[in-house]
């Protein structure tokens, strides 16, 4: 479940990354390309770019974080289920719930 993966993704900006991520992150990706009202990719990968920059974080990190914003998101305003992996989904959730947590408690 927590194992990792590598791709090479073509950014809008015209760089070609090689981005290492969870395969269940991978899996989100994929199905959020499927979706026929899911944003696009190119709108999903500037704003992945847009996040890595603005937090100070690897792209890599920005893709999840992304990720779970749209998923979070999509999933409350419109019902939309990317994960369709309820345990899965119970303990990523719960992981970025502590990222958050930490994150809050380094920065005030």
């Amino acid at each position: 479940m927590f194992r990792t993966s590598a791709r090479s993704l073509d950014f809008p900006d015209g760089v070609t990354r090689k981005l290492e991520t969870y395969r269940l992150v991978w899996r989100w990706y994929d199905r959020a390309l499927e979706y026929e009202y899911a944003p696009s990719k190119e709108w999903l990968l500037n704003t992945v770019l847009r996040c890595a920059d603005h937090e100070g974080i690897s792209v890599d990190d920005a893709l999840g974080t992304v990720l779970d914003y749209v998923i979070r998101r999509d999933e409350h305003q419109y019902g939309m289920d990317y994960t369709d992996d309820n345990l899965e989904l119970l303990v990523a959730k719960q992981g970025m719930e502590r990222f958050r947590s930490r994150k809050a408690d380094r920065h005030g």
